[in-house]
């Protein structure tokens, strides 16, 4: 037992059934700014960016309508609110010309919900161009574009669905075909549609290095897929990932040429529980690793629900954003924590072998708050939260500075490295990098010794 409670704090982490858990979650910590939006009607969070001037667009889902805010990024105030009526906003994505960041909201529109896209001038919300792309099918049969992002070539993809079953939802609807768009940019005009029967939902695209598009989907009751498609809209192919069936995919990013899918997975408990899921996998769709993470607050894992909704990467770290709470009157209560009830956002930072660095945890005002997505600034992140503060699913927004002095880390982060002494093989000091013996100090006062040959 003390030889493995030692290890459970050397490595930050406890895996309990195939789940990692962290060893400890900070709570509201380091905290720039945060906001609650209450004006205008009440709506669900579905995606928010930073963009690349540093400030934030959300979109949210009030009844057949979508609403878009733009957010200082510096202080968290409203620039501009705009209200798109007969329209479901599911993603939302920049475009910069001229100097100018405008966005790009994607969803659907319509009573039958087609496609639908358009391109909002960022200075001041008003749109440029509004298009809905129309496909066949009967009143029943709903389309969407779920997220869109801008190639290596200037041009719009989308991804989405054509035919689901389900209307005016972000989550993974079936009993359609995935599709991917490429778009004129000036004009929101269609240059061409992929569709796959293989696949029933693309749930989020990304571009390799050779201009290669991959997107992420799946069919009911089977494994995950992974689609590769050339910049003329044709299927490379599209690959099952194995033993994946019971994961439920929510997004996709491409760092180093190695995709990474942000999901969460099923599992037995008295209140239905989830765990985060990261899948690393080649642009092959060979897989890397599948791992499950959950309970970040310490509570029971028969009844805590973690799900995944958003992940992105910088060049050293996977950022895992999402929601925890209970739904079956567990009730709970671990100080620092709000009791297991009380819904919260998770943000989960590992490295690329899905190793932890950093477990954290918020709540706007002690109520319900999910985190439904996010995105990386300079040194830190933003969280995009549904939260019953101040009201009833309004629209949070927390901007957050990273700790870098993180006592959960798997392996040690040099902070702060101090050479003592280079020596070589004949004991004397030498100042060139061949035949050294290297000392290091770190931060919690162990020493490190190296050897460099030539």
């Amino acid at each position: 037992m003390k030889k493995f409670t030692l290890i459970a704090i050397l490595f930050g982490i406890i895996t309990t059934k195939g789940q990692i858990v962290p060893t400890n979650s900070s709570y509201n910590e380091n905290i720039v700014w945060e906001n609650v939006f209450t004006n205008g009607p009440e709506g669900k969070v579905n995606r928010g960016i930073v963009d690349s001037d540093g400030n934030c667009a959300i979109v949210f889902m009030p009844e057949n309508t979508s609403r878009i805010h733009k957010i200082n990024g510096e202080n968290g105030a409203l620039i501009w609110s705009i209200t798109i009526e007969n329209t479901i906003g599911f993603g939302i994505s920049e475009i910069k010309e001229n100097n100018r960041v405008d966005y790009l909201v994607s969803g659907g529109s319509g009573e039958t919900q087609e496609r639908w896209l358009c391109r909002l001038n960022g200075d001041n919300g008003s749109i440029i161009w509004d298009k809905t792309y129309t496909s066949s099918g009967n009143q029943y049969q709903f389309d969407g574009i779920r997220m869109t992002i801008i190639g290596s070539d200037g041009y719009i993809y989308g991804a989405g669905f054509i035919g689901g079953d389900e209307a005016g939802t972000i989550f993974i609807v079936y009993a359609g075909k995935a599709m991917l768009m490429k778009i004129d940019p000036a004009s929101g005009d269609e240059i061409w549609t992929h569709e796959n029967l293989n696949s029933e939902y693309a749930l989020a695209v990304v571009e390799s290095n050779d201009g290669s598009m991959y997107y992420g989907g799946i069919l009911y009751d089977d494994n995950l897929k992974l689609t590769k498609v050339n910049t003329n809209g044709d299927e490379v192919w599209t690959r099952n990932l194995d033993n994946t069936e019971n994961i439920i995919p929510a997004d996709l990013i491409i760092s180093s040429e190695t995709i990474y899918y942000g999901c969460h997975t099923a599992r037995e408990g008295a209140g239905d529980p989830f765990d985060y899921t990261c899948i690393s996998l080649d642009t092959e769709a060979n897989i890397n690793w599948i791992k499950h993470y959950a309970n970040p607050r310490g509570y029971s894992l028969e009844h805590i629900r973690n799900e995944l909704y958003g992940i992105k990467a910088d060049e050293s770290s996977i950022y895992m954003f999402g929601g925890t709470g209970d739904e079956s009157n567990y009730s709970a209560l671990n100080p620092p924590y709000e009791s297991s009830d009380v819904w919260n956002g998770w943000v989960l930072q590992t490295d690329f072998n899905g190793d932890i660095i950093q477990s954290d945890v918020f709540c706007h005002d002690n109520v319900n708050t999910a985190t439904e997505y996010g995105d990386l600034t300079e040194d830190g992140y933003v969280i995009f939260n549904d939260t019953d503060a101040q009201g009833d699913t309004e629209v949070g927004v927390i901007k957050v500075q990273i700790n870098n002095n993180s006592n959960i880390t798997k392996h040690p982060i040099i902070l702060n490295k101090t050479i003592i002494k280079t020596i070589n093989i004949l004991g004397q000091e030498d100042r060139n990098n061949k035949n050294q013996i290297m000392f290091e100090i770190y931060n919690d006062g162990s020493v490190s010794k190296k050897f460099i040959a030539d």
